[in-house]
């Protein structure tokens, strides 16, 4: 199964994962503990924020433009529209007359 992306998305994407990139690399060099360290986590919430904030500003939230296609087909009547049922000469009528039980 093939998921589309779209455009936007993508762009969004990757100016995340280089956002996250340039946070980590700077706080390598200004991180108070061992040299080899970062804060990793700092630098995917940063990248997190990014992607969301860029994902809302393009546009690329799930809003699809209007394809002219025609919206549902009218749709049945609850109500048939066949004789009434307790019209003279109609196959099953409604109201019986003539019980006998007076």
């Amino acid at each position: 199964m093939t998921v589309h992306i779209s455009p936007m998305g993508s762009v969004a994407f990757v100016m995340s994962v280089l956002v996250t990139y340039f946070v980590f690399k700077a706080s390598r060099q200004r991180h108070l503990g061992p040299p080899s360290t970062g804060d990793l986590v700092g630098s995917i919430a940063a990248g997190a924020a990014v992607f969301t904030v860029l994902y809302m500003l393009l546009g690329a939230g799930g809003l699809a433009a209007p394809t002219g296609e025609a919206g549902p087909a009218e749709q049945k009547p609850a109500v048939s529209k066949t004789t009434d049922p307790a019209a003279p000469g109609s196959a099953n009528p409604a109201v019986v007359t003539g019980g006998g039980h007076e």
